[in-house]
């Protein structure tokens, strides 16, 4: 390394790879009984786009234990996939039975509060579907995101997935993978915190089936913005504006904002009438197909697989976005692998979740990245954690410098971001909470 001009470079231990260890582990298990008079919950900050430590998030909502909740979007160089807006959740996010992000396409939840009991795991499947003031019905592509940024895929309707200059049409979650889906629209609620951005064009290399006005406004930054249009409602559903050019709406108090591009903007100005009103419709359910919700139901993904089902390891990678070993529902495109994501095999910090038989809620943080103190587990190691621990069921939550138990307003944990570095409470987008019932 020094011969190749690394004068700097040091010899570190990280367990990086995922090769066997003998630890050090720190391990932290929260247990709540069914019988304890708490209440679970899933919170977030002063608004969904703007991220709060955990140690915050259990500030305002008054939790005795709060640990992180669902991944997240990241602005940072190294991050990709971000779509814009630091704090928006990957994937399911539920609050009092109200969705507050993106539809979710079968990935692996924590539910709290729910029709399966004080806390269950499921695999949960999500959707908003609007009525027109002329009855014409349009699924909603997202809640509370950035227009034609699918970040983590796995939505509905014509998204893609980037793969060099070629897109590739997916409707599979992809962890930490910006999919773009040019004919949207995008409900903005007032737990957004702002007022609607403004669509942009991203995908500078768009080669997709855009064909006439359409491929002229993907190559055509101030023309794409011509297009959008955003829908402002009122308390009641009611349509109280129409502008032509979105970004820049209010939301009002306990309004909606609908915004469209492509064909949503289109179908949006086809059926959308001042004075008139709008009618939504969501669902929530599990694998089985039935219905999960209750008016006190909160659930959040944490965009990594189940890890135990039935008392036994059980893994499902594929459709929590972290591998695409199946290549399912169909082979990759152009320029595509089917491989693991990398966070799958290597050792970091991990929150977990579990559920055992007697119904008990375990919320677990295993400390990484200092191998003087705890070196983190892989993500095939974490389900024999929590089978050891009791559980019947269990998912992993985020994970990395995400990793983060408080209670009583005392840091519990040892977050940190990079091996060896210094404890940092990271702030994110939501937190799992436990509350004392009055």
């Amino acid at each position: 390394m020094a011969a190749a001009g690394f004068t700097n470079s040091r010899i570190f231990f990280t367990a990086e790879d995922g090769g066997a260890s003998r630890g050090p582990w720190q391990v932290r298990v929260i247990t709540v009984a069914p019988s304890a008079r708490v209440t679970l919950k899933a919170v977030h900050g002063k608004d969904i786009q703007g991220p709060e430590t955990v140690r915050q998030l259990a500030e305002a909502s008054g939790a005795l234990v709060a640990v992180n909740g669902s991944e997240f979007d990241i602005s940072c160089p190294n991050n990709t996939g971000s779509g814009g807006f630091e704090g928006v959740p990957q994937g399911l996010y539920l609050q009092n039975d109200t969705l507050l992000s993106t539809p979710d396409n079968g990935r692996t939840a924590l539910l709290l509060e729910g029709l399966k009991g004080r806390a269950a795991i499921d695999e949960v499947s999500s959707g908003t579907r609007i009525t027109a003031p002329d009855g014409a019905t349009r699924v909603i592509d997202g809640i509370n995101r950035a227009t034609g940024q699918v970040l983590g895929c796995g939505g509905v309707g014509n998204d893609y997935r980037r793969s060099g200059e070629d897109r590739v049409r997916t409707l599979q979650p992809w962890r930490n993978t910006n999919c773009v889906d040019p004919d949207e629209i995008v409900v903005f609620r007032p737990e957004w915190g702002a007022a609607t951005h403004t669509p942009v064009r991203r995908d500078g290399t768009w080669t997709g089936p855009a064909t006439g006005w359409q491929a002229q406004w993907y190559a055509d930054d101030a023309e794409f913005a011509t297009r959008s249009v955003d829908v402002v409602m009122d308390g009641n559903r009611v349509v109280k504006e129409l502008r032509s050019r979105a970004g820049g709406s209010q939301v009002p108090p306990g309004g909606r904002v609908l915004q469209g591009i492509g064909a949503g903007a289109d179908w949006l100005r086809a059926h959308s009438e001042v004075g008139k009103a709008f009618e939504p419709g969501s669902t929530v359910r599990g694998r089985d197909g039935r219905s999960v919700t209750t008016p006190t139901l909160s659930a959040v993904t944490g965009g990594t697989p189940a890890l135990v089902r039935g008392g036994e390891v059980w893994m499902n990678p594929a459709a929590n976005g972290m591998s695409q070993a199946s290549c399912v529902p169909a082979a990759p495109g152009p320029g595509e692998k089917c491989r693991a994501d990398n966070t799958l095999l290597q050792r970091h910090a991990r929150t977990l979740a579990g559920v055992t038989a007697a119904g008990e809620l375990l919320l677990v943080t295993i400390d990484g990245r200092d191998p003087a103190l705890s070196v983190g587990a892989t993500l095939p190691e974490a389900p024999e954690v929590m089978k050891r621990l009791g559980a019947e069921d269990a998912v992993g939550m985020g994970s990395g410098g995400d990793t983060t138990l408080v209670a009583e307003d005392t840091l519990h944990n040892r977050p940190v971001d990079d091996w060896g570095g210094p404890l940092r409470e990271a702030p994110m987008s939501n937190a799992v909470v436990i509350v004392e019932k009055p």
